[in-house]
């Protein structure tokens, strides 16, 4: 289709520099300028017990006026964190705390290089490590 730009962002950052386990609720290009990043990918699946309702998961008490909390592998809403940011660090997860985590699907494992670019569709799971200092930048729109 014809989509429209609706928003960009740089990011420069050191090596190391972690954006954590997150989705964005529209499709995006990851373009890689400078340095390189791993990011891996989490796919939908049918196993993931994931709801949304337009831009926003149904995971904490107070969402929607539900009664009980919704569980799910991302744990995103848990404790009144953000929908759409995982509280796990899945570099080194913490599988007492975060039991369902093991239900996962396994992730699509992506090495950016410069000149790279990465399409990670809407409400993908992605986890973003620099591997060097990097400058990339995000597009996206509807």
């Amino acid at each position: 289709g014809h989509g429209k730009l609706y928003h960009t962002m740089i990011w420069f950052g050191p090596k190391g520099c972690v954006s954590p386990l997150h989705y964005d609720p529209l499709d995006n290009l990851l373009i890689q300028f400078v340095g390189r990043k791993r990011i891996l990918l989490y796919p939908p699946s049918k196993s993931s017990s994931s709801s949304f309702i337009e831009d926003h998961d149904i995971f904490s008490q107070e969402a929607y006026g539900k009664s009980e909390q919704v569980s799910s592998w991302h744990y995103a809403g848990y404790n009144k964190t953000q929908y759409n940011t995982s509280p796990i660090d899945i570099e080194k997860p913490d599988y007492q705390t975060y039991p369902d985590f093991a239900n996962a699907p396994v992730p699509i494992e992506c090495i950016l290089y410069p000149g790279d670019i990465l399409f990670i569709p809407q409400r993908w799971w992605h986890h973003v490590r620099s591997l060097d200092t990097s400058i990339s930048v995000n597009v996206w729109w509807r």
